[in-house]
């Protein structure tokens, strides 16, 4: 009989973490959408334990002070993946990498320590919803090789859980650049006839400007994954932050959780980039006038919190001609994402048959 943890009545053994039933022991795996862990077995579930309080904390505290925990706090065994580097948690074992398709996925017995995560977002979207929603997407795409649908669904759909780092700051900026203002002036011309006539042309007369803006951010969200680009996941953008749970392991049962390799420090530096629009934009309303120029901007941060949660989506991975191309859903919005290869040969066709009924437009056109 398996060892059990005595504090969650985890089955432990063999290098990974499982639930087992009150009913009949089988692995319970959690439910998409619920609070509660389901048996595939027996079908009986059992409620997720006693909600936490999602926890946020100052930046400087986390970087010196928090605890750091080993990576199987998460539940489960450390994976990592011999084709993109990916490192996971996942209870089972895995043939293939879920962010690149790789076939090689090796175990380790530890990936190091980490900030615990302390708050989640649960799925809210099966599988089953996630594959209609990939074949929805497939089916609009132009220009797509025939083969792709096959290939998507020969890998399959992974339920993964990213972590995510997110900042508060309350930001104060000065700055100094011009300020535009139009003006117009008449100007006369010659036309093409020859004949003079008028006409008003725009100009700017510029200025000096300078000030301080205050600008706060909340919930700030960077992903502390590297497997996937940053212009692909934040196109599942936004979530639904106001709904974070306290973590409870149960909700990893039955997905991956891949531990973050963007530390806390570096994601700071990346949501501070991801604020930058938002602060030139409230820099140019300030100086005003019709247009702006910004010369120089020195921003500080203050009061800036932080919290390592994880999020939920589901991915497709698969390889065409020696390139990974991935497909993502947000399991909480059924938002969609993805990569996609093109057909030259259908590219270079829809090209000929255009030119050809342009060539047969022009045809008809001169023997009339």
């Amino acid at each position: 009989m398996a060892e059990r943890d005595p504090e969650t009545n985890v089955a432990l053994g063999e290098g990974k973490l499982t639930f087992p039933c009150e009913q009949c022991g089988s692995a319970l795996e959690y439910s998409p959408g619920s609070d509660h862990l389901r048996c595939s077995h027996c079908g009986h579930t059992q409620t997720i334990g006693g909600e936490k309080a999602v926890l946020e904390h100052d930046f400087q505290d986390m970087l010196h002070r928090l605890s750091r925990a080993p990576a199987s706090t998460l539940g489960g065994h450390s994976i990592q993946c011999e084709g993109c580097g990916a490192q996971a948690m996942l209870a089972g074992q895995a043939g293939r990498c879920a962010f690149c398709g790789a076939p090689v996925v090796m175990d380790v017995k530890e990936l190091g320590e980490i900030v615990p995560p302390e708050s989640l977002l649960p799925f809210g979207i099966d599988g089953a919803k996630a594959r209609e929603a990939f074949s929805s997407w497939v089916r609009k795409l132009w220009f797509a090789p025939n083969d792709l649908k096959r290939l998507a669904q020969v890998h399959g759909i992974d339920g993964v859980y990213l972590p995510y780092w997110t900042y508060d700051s309350q930001t104060t900026t000065r700055y100094k650049g011009l300020r535009g203002d139009h003006y117009y002036v008449t100007e006369s011309y010659n036309d093409a006839q020859g004949n003079r006539q008028t006409r008003q042309v725009q100009k700017t007369r510029w200025r000096p400007a300078s000030g301080t803006v205050h600008v706060g951010f909340d919930d700030v969200l960077v992903c502390g994954s590297p497997s996937l680009p940053r212009p692909l996941i934040e196109k599942l953008e936004p979530w639904d932050l106001d709904n974070l749970r306290g973590f409870e392991a149960g909700y990893l049962s039955g997905f991956i959780a891949e531990r973050y390799q963007i530390g806390l420090e570096d994601g700071f530096q990346i949501a501070d980039e991801r604020m930058q629009p938002e602060i030139r934009g409230a820099i140019r309303s300030d100086i005003g006038g019709d247009v702006q120029q910004i010369l120089s901007m020195n921003v500080r941060h203050a009061d800036v919190k932080c919290k390592h949660v994880l999020l939920p989506l589901w991915i497709s991975s698969f390889r065409y001609k020696e390139k990974v191309f991935r497909f993502i859903v947000n399991a909480r919005t059924g938002e969609v994402a993805g990569e996609r290869p093109w057909s030259v040969v259908k590219i270079v066709l829809t090209v000929l048959l255009v030119a050809a009924v342009i060539a047969a437009i022009v045809v008809i056109a001169k023997s009339r």
